[in-house]
């Protein structure tokens, strides 16, 4: 998920502007994401959040193969979302069916408020990464991205962490939940994972390595 200044997917024009409104479209349906996490945070019983994750999961990927399979589906979905789909999601699963195989992962990796503040990264984290960068972005780090997405990704992930752990100690006060420090760490390698070009898609490197991060700085507390 670059958010580098310039590229080539999108629908860039001469200065660019074409890209990034694209961009903002993508990222806009890309928020309403956080309704997976915050779900899942607030729905009282863990076991029936998951069924639901898995569900939802089962039924996007069955969709999208149809899609991939069938032409006049195929083609009625790209009349719809075709301006704010990646090129490769054109012959490849969506990205909000990575997503939703990524949540039902995270969540059964991790525990409950680890996996939300995991998913909120990715969600959040990454949309102010792509956003800042691609229109404010100026210094290249890693060859594609910049350093202010980069720090983009780290306040906004530092901010849904805190606002996660928080509620947490709230929903949970007798148990451990996720520590400030904690979601602080995750924010901080969930933005170096985002940030370094790794060959695993962002959907699943982001959640899953920022999780096992905040993990271990708790055991480590």
């Amino acid at each position: 998920m670059p958010h580098a200044t310039t590229g080539t997917e999108g629908l860039p024009t001469a200065d660019g502007r074409g890209d990034y409104e694209c961009e903002v479209q993508r990222k806009a349906f890309h928020l309403v994401a956080l309704i997976i996490p915050v779900g899942y945070l607030f729905f009282p019983e863990e076991g029936q959040a998951k069924a639901i994750l898995l569900g939802a999961m089962i039924f996007a990927v069955f969709v999208d193969i149809f899609r991939l399979s069938e032409p006049r589906l195929r083609h009625f979905l790209n009349s719809l979302i075709g301006a704010i789909m990646r090129p490769h999601e054109r012959t490849d699963l969506l990205g909000s069916t990575c997503l939703l195989i990524s949540s039902v992962m995270t969540a059964l990796i991790f525990p409950k408020a680890v996996a939300v503040a995991a998913l909120c990264l990715l969600i959040g984290g990454d949309t102010a990464a792509a956003l800042v960068g691609k229109r404010f972005g100026r210094l290249r780090i890693f060859g594609r991205k910049t350093l202010e997405g980069t720090l983009a990704f780290v306040a906004a992930g530092m901010v849904l962490n805190a606002g996660v752990s928080l509620a947490g100690y709230r929903l949970w006060p007798d148990a451990a939940g996720l520590s400030l420090s904690a979601g602080m760490i995750g924010a901080l390698v969930g933005a170096l994972v985002e940030a370094v070009p790794f060959p695993i898609d962002d959907n699943f490197a982001i959640p899953i390595i920022s999780g096992v991060a905040m993990v271990l700085a708790g055991i480590m507390q």
